[in-house]
């Protein structure tokens, strides 16, 4: 039981997924290597269904298997991948083919995500090429609402992903954060990583509590792209709150840029929280690589 989530927002590619799995009638959040995003050599897989594929494609790493070299350059290549890792999952673990489909069933869906393209695989292995972003697992119809609700509004993806993210763990009973968010980049790839198929902890933002929009107002873009900043302030504060007309820009962690943006967060709200994580007023409090 699983929600993944990947958007692509100005050029930059994000990747997320919950920690929750479940045995039958019972649910862990906190397993070892819990993170359901795995690393390959270029790009990134994350799957939702029989966690069986994630010793699978450990085996498959560990034991130097082609298959994990696939470049995932185009969607025949990730079509490929899967076809291979079918044939294999029926020669040499456990998959049993009833006979009964007329096409392959994995039982399981996956996202594949590389810094410049998302695609989703069914569990017949149909493979789709998405250009702003996708979701997959029990919790994807929250999801997707979330992600055509908030695409626009937002220009960070990396807060698109969260709230989609969020908002499956909200609603459906089979999703549970914490929440591993990772940017997906180029210099990630090309070659195996040594300590594993897993994407290292310091390389994830975890999040282990839903935030939702917090204190995110929206603000029609016209007021601040025109430089009218004054109106725009005025429009926010109604309720008696000074708004920040300024947003950060995440590609320059720790700067504030004028930006035509619609999310505006407010700067009384975020004094206290911004001293308790030791960061700067209306900087983002991930933490930094």
């Amino acid at each position: 039981m699983t929600i993944l989530v990947a958007v692509k927002k100005d050029k930059r590619v994000f990747v997320g997924a919950d920690r929750m799995t479940t045995f039958g009638n019972e649910y862990a959040t906190d397993l070892v290597n819990g993170s359901k995003i795995i690393k390959l050599k270029h790009g990134y897989v994350a799957t939702t269904g029989y966690s069986l594929l994630d010793n699978v494609i450990e085996h498959l790493y560990k034991t130097n298997n082609k298959i994990v070299d696939n470049a995932f350059s185009n969607r025949h290549d990730v079509f490929s991948f899967f076809l291979e890792l079918y044939n294999e999952m029926k020669k040499s673990y456990t998959l049993v083919d009833s006979g009964k489909d007329t096409y392959a069933n994995f039982y399981n869906a996956f996202l594949v995500v590389t810094a410049k393209s998302i695609y989703g695989i069914s569990s017949n292995l149909s493979v789709h090429e998405y250009e702003r972003f996708a979701a997959r697992g029990s919790g994807s119809d929250y999801s997707l609402g979330c992600l055509y609700g908030c695409y626009e509004l937002i220009d960070d993806g990396f807060e698109i992903a969260r709230l989609a993210l969020e908002a499956a763990c909200r609603y459906s009973i089979y999703c549970k954060e914490p929440l591993d968010i990772i940017e997906v980049k180029t210099a990630d790839f090309g070659k195996k990583s040594r300590q594993g198929h897993k994407v290292s902890q310091r390389d994830l933002s975890t999040l282990f509590r839903l935030k939702g929009t917090g204190n995110m107002v929206a603000v029609e873009r016209a007021l601040v792209k025109n430089g009218s900043a004054a109106k725009a302030k005025k429009l926010a504060a109604t309720n008696g709150q000074t708004y920040a007309v300024k947003q950060v820009d995440s590609k320059r962690r720790g700067k504030v840029a004028e930006k035509p943006v619609v999310a505006l967060k407010a700067v009384k709200a975020k004094v206290a929280s911004s001293k308790r994580n030791g960061t700067k007023s209306g900087v983002s409090s991930r933490k930094k690589k």
